[in-house]
């Protein structure tokens, strides 16, 4: 119940993605995208075999949720805020914007905790914040670094923009 549940958000999730005009480059996209990948990936594996915070339910299906979230939800859900980020203009509204990211990214995680699909061990509040927040935050200075230095240089190569 809980896997269809979740594709059936997750497909809804992904339509809208895809049908509103993105300020983003596509290249910037998979960048972000790829990023979130590496950085969860690694955080997860830290918190789950040497932290031992959580534990995965011995459910075959809650194991699919996970995996698809951390590979689909995650990195879609940091794109369409750092997408939302370039419409602000003032810089703390941005700032702003970051903490509403970090915020719901752990309640996402405490929703997950909730509907078993992870068992928390020694789960807190503020280890998922700090842990999405070096994830958010990582994200964000290698995404400007990206922009600054990389892009440029891409898209005049190819004489689009």
């Amino acid at each position: 119940m809980t896997l269809s549940l979740y594709l059936l958000v997750q497909v809804l999730v992904i339509i809208a993605f895809c049908m509103y005009r993105k300020k983003l480059h596509i290249f910037e996209i998979f960048f972000i995208w790829m990023t979130v990948w590496i950085i969860t990936h690694s955080v997860s594996s830290i918190l789950f075999v040497n932290l031992e915070l959580f534990q995965l339910s011995s459910d075959m299906k809650d194991f699919w949720t996970h995996f698809f979230k951390r590979i689909f939800l995650y990195p879609l859900m940091i794109v369409i805020s750092f997408d939302l980020l370039l419409r602000l203009n003032d810089t703390w509204k941005r700032m702003i914007l970051l903490m509403i990211t970090i915020g719901f990214m752990s309640s996402i995680e405490f929703l997950f905790i909730y509907l078993g699909v992870l068992l928390a061990q020694d789960y807190s509040v503020v280890n998922s914040l700090v842990e999405w927040s070096i994830t958010v935050l990582l994200t964000f200075g290698a995404w400007l670094w990206y922009r600054k230095n990389r892009l440029k240089r891409v898209i005049n190569d190819f004489g689009s923009s």
